[in-house]
């Protein structure tokens, strides 16, 4: 351990889009907390850079590269973790992708892409995970919601159904998971600094003016860090959160309370 109290101790975890932002400040912290842990990424040289920095906080931690929308990746993701590490504790379904588009110009093509990556993402790591958890007495899944799986924001259909599909979905395997002693848990970060969100202040007109209306979103009048986050995501990895079972633990500096 760098530093944490061992809530994870020699837990082993699977995080998907583990390479940056929200996925690799969890990864960060699951190591520093005593995790082994396997990061899944589509970007092969993202990841190899990733497992590069997390392994200055610790030794136990694994890169695999995969598309969350295959079933033959996820299967390789879910294995990769059992054989290097003998088990698989903790499935964080992290992966995902964005879209702002209205209705009258959204393509057949990234409706797909939105919602095999942000849903049926999920349903193929928790496919693979669930034998493996069941096997070894228990797990505990948690997902990837959003703000936007609560309430609806303009021009983004695809997107927000993607996120509400996952609370639902989330629920759904809580109540049926529960009984092997698999806890299922939904996360629902608000808007925070990830590499995308850097990207739009970055490619934008006036950098100035659009990093200040990031930060003008939520209540709390500024971008949540995704160490902030990845804190959420221990607590639902932990015995901390031992009696939450399809919950959503939202993170969102108040947008969801208005």
């Amino acid at each position: 351990m760098a530093g944490g109290t061992g809530r994870i101790q020699d837990r082993v975890a699977l995080i998907t889009g583990g390479a940056s932002g929200i996925g690799k400040a969890t990864a960060r912290l699951f190591l520093d907390e005593g995790a082994k842990v396997v990061i899944a990424d589509l970007n092969q040289q993202a990841l190899d850079q990733a497992v590069k920095d997390l392994r200055e906080v610790a030794e136990h931690v694994v890169g695999v590269q995969g598309d969350v929308r295959s079933m033959a990746a996820a299967a390789a993701m879910v294995r990769t973790a059992v054989d290097r590490f003998g088990r698989l504790d903790i499935l964080f379904c992290n992966a995902g992708i964005t879209s702002v588009m209205p209705i009258s110009e959204l393509t057949e093509e990234e409706w797909d892409a939105v919602i095999d990556t942000n849903l049926k993402g999920m349903f193929t790591l928790v496919k693979h995970a669930v034998p493996q958890m069941k096997a070894q007495g228990g797990g505990t899944i948690i997902t990837m919601g959003s703000e936007m799986g609560i309430v609806a924001v303009p021009e983004s259909p695809a997107y927000n159904a993607s996120k509400g599909g996952v609370i639902m979905l989330t629920r759904s395997l809580a109540i049926d998971l529960i009984r092997d002693n698999i806890r299922v848990n939904a996360l629902c970060p608000g808007i925070t600094r990830t590499p995308l969100l850097q990207a739009e202040v970055d490619n934008s007109l006036d950098p100035e003016k659009t990093a200040a209306e990031q930060a003008a979103w939520a209540p709390i009048m500024r971008v949540a860090d995704p160490a902030e986050i990845a804190r959420g995501a221990l607590f639902l990895a932990s015995d901390d959160s031992s009696f939450a079972v399809g919950s959503c633990l939202v993170l969102d500096g108040g947008y969801t309370a208005r």
